[in-house]
């Protein structure tokens, strides 16, 4: 009769053992499915890419973006060869784009080097920068979530410890600074919205008096995540938005950046084969392509006194 006890024990825990698998490798699943679903629009890249031509006389076609912006090194590489482009020729500070108030217009295709002393602040979007690898020699402050309030109040990891955003770009002396907030900060109203951008926007100015400062704007959405039930915007919010940052923009002395209208389809929505995960984010092709719209609608630096 002992010996039967521990038998009996011994098979117990044996079968509550079995009974937890089914449950645990449902859950496993579950966690793989929901990282898989935040992670596509990482590697969906379904669009060919062909670099923009040149249109200056007697410049030739820039290199396409994957290996002219794949690193600082390859910039660095690049200008050592012979000077047959306007990156070689002619220094950034000489592009001088059409503008229109605040709106900086196309101008002539910047060295990666303009770069160089960037500082990109944002969210999801910008933090897809480093993801990408498209501009490595720039700097990047964003994070996943991240909105007009919390960009102030969520600490992210910084080469100087954990430090907010708007804390971490303390650290830096940037001579130009881009700045992409909005979906994320758009369940506001849109004064309250732009009252919020305002302060950010101050605080940045008054951190970096001397830095040129784009406010870049807000990207359009896919028609499908238009029809959702659950969308937080739709296009003509985010057009409405964005006339109102550039009124921003022109009030406060800084350039706005018309981003969005690359990522605009015929309908103004963003590019279906954009973003077939979520609506919102893009892949690699499209990073690029916003880095060259960049580097074509880049403002005079400040003279040095």
């Amino acid at each position: 009769m002992s010996n039967d006890i521990p038998v009996t024990r011994r098979r117990s825990h044996k079968k509550r053992g079995s009974d937890l698998l089914p449950i645990l490798t449902l859950t496993f699943a579950a966690v793989l499915l929901s990282l898989g679903i935040a992670g596509v629009w990482q590697v969906l890249d379904p669009v060919d890419y062909i670099p923009p031509a040149s249109s200056s006389p007697g410049v030739t076609d820039p290199p396409p973006a994957s290996e002219s912006d794949s690193s600082q090194a390859a910039s660095a590489a690049s200008s050592s060869q012979s000077p047959s482009s306007s990156e070689a020729s002619s220094p950034a500070s000489e592009s001088v784009p059409a503008s229109s108030g605040a709106q900086v217009g196309e101008g002539e295709w910047v060295a990666s080097s303009y770069f160089d002393d960037a500082l990109f602040i944002g969210d999801s979007i910008t933090d897809g920068i480093k993801i990408y690898d498209v501009m490595s020699n720039a700097t990047v402050l964003a994070d996943t979530g991240v909105n007009l309030n919390s960009i102030f109040t969520k600490k992210i990891e910084t080469p100087n410890g954990e430090k907010t955003i708007v804390e971490a770009s303390k650290d830096y002396d940037p001579g130009k600074i881009y700045l992409l907030m909005g979906i994320n900060s758009m369940l506001s109203q849109e004064d309250e919205f732009i009252a919020s951008y305002e302060r950010l926007v101050d605080e940045l100015i008054a951190q970096h008096p001397d830095s040129i400062l784009y406010i870049q704007s807000i990207l359009p959405v896919t028609a499908a995540y238009e029809a959702k039930a659950n969308a937080v915007t739709d296009n003509a919010t985010i057009d409405a938005y964005n006339e109102r940052l550039k009124e921003l923009a022109e009030e406060k002395g800084v350039y706005y950046l018309n981003v969005a209208e690359i990522f605009k389809d015929e309908t103004g929505a963003l590019y279906a084969e954009a973003s077939p995960a979520d609506g919102i984010h893009f892949g690699a092709t499209w990073y690029r392509k916003w880095f060259d719209y960049l580097r074509t609608h880049a403002a005079e630096p400040v003279p040095a006194e």
